[in-house]
């Protein structure tokens, strides 16, 4: 799913431009996601094209970097992997992200809807202690991963949906819901023994400020 929407994206971006009138804007957008077990705080910088006719239409794309942190109770579990099975987290657990989204929107005066995915993501991968989990003995880690992508199966990504009101050209309100991809690794000294992903869905809020280019 996320691999089809990430195409769609970039497909009619590339060609509906080629015969539309096009507005250029840059965007800054501070945002929160909640949920029970994950919470996200994110800043947004980057470029909006916007197709004026017949149906305003505006893809965007630019620089994300997000504050996570996973509940205390939040529990990995994994079907078919054993090793992770059971582990809770004992403490809030916090990581960050930096990631490259894609965007669109489609307006109705202004209201409109849209839809962005998170297509690669950089992380500090941190590691977590028996300090976090108590199951872990000294020699065992679990980590965020590092880098992620939106066709590969270990990721730190977001995408979601919302509604959007422009109050004027450059002000903008955003609610709608997130969902959230995070993964954990388990090592020791010497290899990784498996990896669980925990996704979150979360109603998310935000303003946004559009500068006209």
């Amino acid at each position: 799913m996320k691999k089809t929407i990430a195409t769609t994206f970039l497909i009619l971006a590339f060609f509906t431009a080629k015969s539309q009138n096009i507005r250029t804007f840059n965007n800054l957008e501070l945002s929160t996601s909640i949920s029970k077990t994950n919470n996200q705080y994110s800043v947004f910088w980057g470029e909006s094209l916007q197709l004026k006719s017949p149906v305003p239409v505006r893809f965007t794309t630019g620089l994300r970097f997000s504050l996570n942190n996973i509940s205390s109770g939040s529990t990995l579990s994994q079907k078919n992997n054993p090793e992770l099975t059971g582990f809770t987290f004992d403490k809030r657990a916090w990581y960050n992200t930096f990631a490259i989204p894609v965007g669109l929107e489609f307006y109705f005066k202004n209201l409109g809807i849209g839809a962005f995915q998170e297509v690669i993501s950089f992380s500090g991968k941190k590691k977590y202690d028996e300090t976090t989990f108590s199951k872990l003995d000294s020699t065992q880690t679990i980590n965020t991963q590092g880098f992620s992508a939106v066709f590969s199966n270990k990721q730190n990504l977001t995408g979601g949906v919302y509604l959007v009101y422009t109050f004027s050209d450059s002000f903008s309100l955003k609610a709608g819901y997130n969902r959230i991809t995070s993964t954990f690794t388990k090592s020791n000294e010497k290899k990784d023994l498996g990896y669980s992903k925990l996704s979150n869905d979360t109603f998310t809020v935000g303003i946004r400020l559009n500068i006209e280019k």
